[in-house]
């Protein structure tokens, strides 16, 4: 006890980096290397390299602090990096911002709870126990300001040049490699380093939370000086719009190859399949995570930058539509209230204050309790041009909490947090939700078909749900397709497709399923606004990006 009490901080150093750094990292290697075409062997050693000396570079940086901060700020990064491996070894997630952004969000706190068990808590204090134990119990001399000598601290700065020169250079030379094989095989991939950066802990959740904190400052910044299409271009009105209704419902976590409606084996849209006046399109999302793809899916092409943290660029079509006169209400069975505050909405109503009222008194918080929230929307605007906004809980996990037990159609299911799930359990319980949602649909067109009225449904992301991975948030440069493969349906009532118009427009959307073209999230801005009629002479829409558009007619030859 002696021994370990008087070890050096040097000491302390080689023990968390080797802990961290390789292994709380063996599973991802394992994993990694099977998943690796090339050069399996050279890259793992490269990458084990590179993690190492990444945290050992992180213990010299943080010492220059003086002993007791450094001792604060690394238990910060042990018991961090034993909470991302939780997820990261037993649920095969890819920590990334996405992820951090929604566990570190205060209005999304509800989510956070549900995906927080006795198991992960367990984990976290005995992974973390021994190394913070070491921090704390270890007398560390010669490590105080008072004991540097300019000797010592010299020496600490080669230090850390050296480690940080073995983690950055070794990464460089495999990304050259990669390039070539690139070249060879006439593909391009993400960069080397990106990837490995993204792969392993702490480097993962550390550049996601850097990332966190710069879009925090800059969506702050940026929301003042958004651009404005309704500023700058043209919008003209539909005859119609005096009598119309807009829904659009935002889906969670869902995929469009676990639908029945999309050709899955099982028949878990039984309601869906029935409508006549749906359409559903082959959707991608334009991001992984619920709070980057709200920054991307509603505003035009380039409206959110490419950045990881997609920061905001331009108002979203919903701030567009209320420039132009619509009534808009805004209920949501999750809190992204940085977001809602950007539609405009003349009021929003959250998860927390639905489940509060009297009507809802005793039952399940889940996003049926959005249908009599419409129906009061509705019925106090009865003249219509009225947008109602649905964000749904959809299938996020834990998905056995989604849904009724009456909708627990596909047994076994995955039901706790801490149960030792199989795949197929979890798929169960996925299909499930998925059930749900058919239902919920299905209750928001009934409110619907004596109305002029259309209704927009895309999920935010897909969902992983295999051996090999689960959930979502995978930065998007490399996250599996699934992640990104989700339903976006259009549904209009008899009365809509009355119009002409309307029902030209719907009929190029048909047109568009039969030939199963890809409907992406960057193009829901344009397409909403055209399938309601609106048009632009000054490019306020994009008609290649336009769904609904309708190619002019040749002249007839004379």
């Amino acid at each position: 006890m002696q021994k370990l009490r008087l070890l050096s901080q040097q000491s302390i150093f080689l023990f968390i980096a080797l802990y961290l750094g390789i292994l709380l990292n063996l599973p991802i290697f394992f994993r990694r290397y099977s998943q690796l075409h090339y050069d399996n062997a050279l890259s793992i050693a490269v990458e084990m390299l590179a993690a190492f000396a990444l945290v050992y570079f992180l213990c010299v940086l943080l010492s220059f602090t003086g002993k007791t901060v450094f001792r604060i700020l690394m238990s910060v990064v042990v018991i961090s990096s034993a909470a991302a491996s939780y997820y990261m070894i037993l649920f095969n997630v890819d920590i990334g911002y996405g992820i951090l952004a929604a566990a570190l969000a205060s209005d999304s706190i509800d989510l956070s709870k549900e995906s927080i068990g006795t198991h992960f808590l367990a984990w976290t204090v005995l992974v973390s126990l021994i190394p913070v134990l070491l921090l704390w119990l270890s007398t560390m001399p010669g490590a105080a300001f008072r004991e540097t000598t300019l000797k010592k601290l010299a020496v600490k700065i080669v230090l850390l040049v050296v480690s940080g020169l073995l983690c950055y250079l070794p990464l460089q030379m495999m990304g050259k490699v990669q390039d070539r094989h690139d070249l060879v095989n006439n593909r391009m991939m993400a960069s080397y380093g990106g990837v490995v950066a993204g792969t392993y802990s702490p480097s993962n959740w550390l550049s996601a939370l850097g990332l966190y904190v710069y879009s925090s400052y800059s969506q702050a910044e940026d929301t003042k000086n958004l651009f404005d299409p309704a500023k700058h271009f043209t919008y003209n009105e539909p005859a119609d719009a005096k009598d119309m209704y807009v829904v659009f419902v935002i889906g969670e976590s869902a995929r469009r190859d676990h639908m029945g409606l999309y050709g899955y084996d099982r028949d878990n849209t039984p309601n869906l399949d029935k409508e006549k006046n749906l359409v559903a399109l082959q959707g991608y999302s334009c991001d992984t995570a619920t709070k980057l793809s709200l920054r991307c899916m509603f505003v035009r092409e380039g409206g959110a930058s490419e950045a990881p943290q997609r920061t905001l660029k331009e108002a979203n079509v919903f701030s567009v539509l209320k420039s132009k006169g619509w009534s808009s209400e805004l209920y949501s069975m999750q809190s992204e209230a940085w977001f809602y505050n950007k539609t405009r909405a003349d009021d929003y109503s959250l998860r927390e204050n639905i489940a509060s009222e009297k009507r809802n008194a005793g039952k399940p918080v889940d996003d049926m309790l959005l249908i009599d929230e419409m129906k009061d929307s509705l019925n106090n605007h009865p003249n219509g041009k009225h947008l109602i906004i649905l964000h749904t809980k959809g299938s996020h996990y834990l998905y056995s909490d989604r849904y009724p037990r009456s909708f627990a159609k596909y047994q076994p299911e995955c039901m706790g947090i801490d149960d030792s799930c199989s795949t197929q359990e979890m798929i169960n319980a996925y299909d499930n939700s998925l059930l749900y949602t058919d239902y919920f649909l299905s209750q928001v067109f009934d409110q619907l078909r004596d109305k002029n009225a259309i209704v927009f449904y895309a999920s935010d992301h897909g969902e992983s749900i295999s051996k090999s991975m689960h959930f979502h948030g995978t930065p998007r440069d490399h996250a599996p397709p699934e992640q990104r493969t989700v339903p976006i349906m259009v549904w209009a009532s008899d009365k809509f497709l009355a119009n002409d118009q309307n029902r030209a427009g719907f009929e190029q959307l048909q047109k568009m399923a039969a030939q199963k073209k890809p409907a992406f999230h960057e193009k829901l801005y344009d397409t909403l606004l055209g399938c309601i009629g609106y048009t632009s002479p000054d490019g306020g829409i994009v008609q290649q990006h336009n769904w609904c558009h309708v190619a002019d007619q040749a002249a007839p030859a004379k």
